[in-house]
């Protein structure tokens, strides 16, 4: 089955975000985080039932070399992004489902 990628708009907001700080701190790093998530989303979606659940049926999976955990949850045809969090910060943050 081909699962679709669709990220939720708090989602995108907080890729966004990352993405600007990673520019700031060297240009071209922002660009180099986009990639590992692609390759994460690709990754989902060749076998998005690798990661272990964090709430209910929503799944967890960590983005390589960079310390962000992507939550999601899989239906029948899509895989829904909900966040990228940065693991670093306070759990408190984190949004619940």
């Amino acid at each position: 089955m081909q699962y679709k990628i669709a990220i939720r708009p708090l989602a995108t907001i907080e890729i966004i975000e990352a993405y600007d700080w990673y520019e700031l701190q060297r240009e071209g790093l922002g660009l180099d985080f986009l990639n590992e998530l692609e390759i994460f989303y690709n990754s989902l979606v060749r076998n998005p039932h690798t990661y272990s659940y964090y709430f209910n049926e929503v799944r967890e999976g960590k983005i390589n070399r960079y310390p962000y955990t992507v939550a999601y949850e899989i239906f029948e045809t899509s895989i829904v992004i909900y966040s990228v969090f940065m693991a670093k910060q306070n759990p408190d943050k984190k949004r619940t489902f």
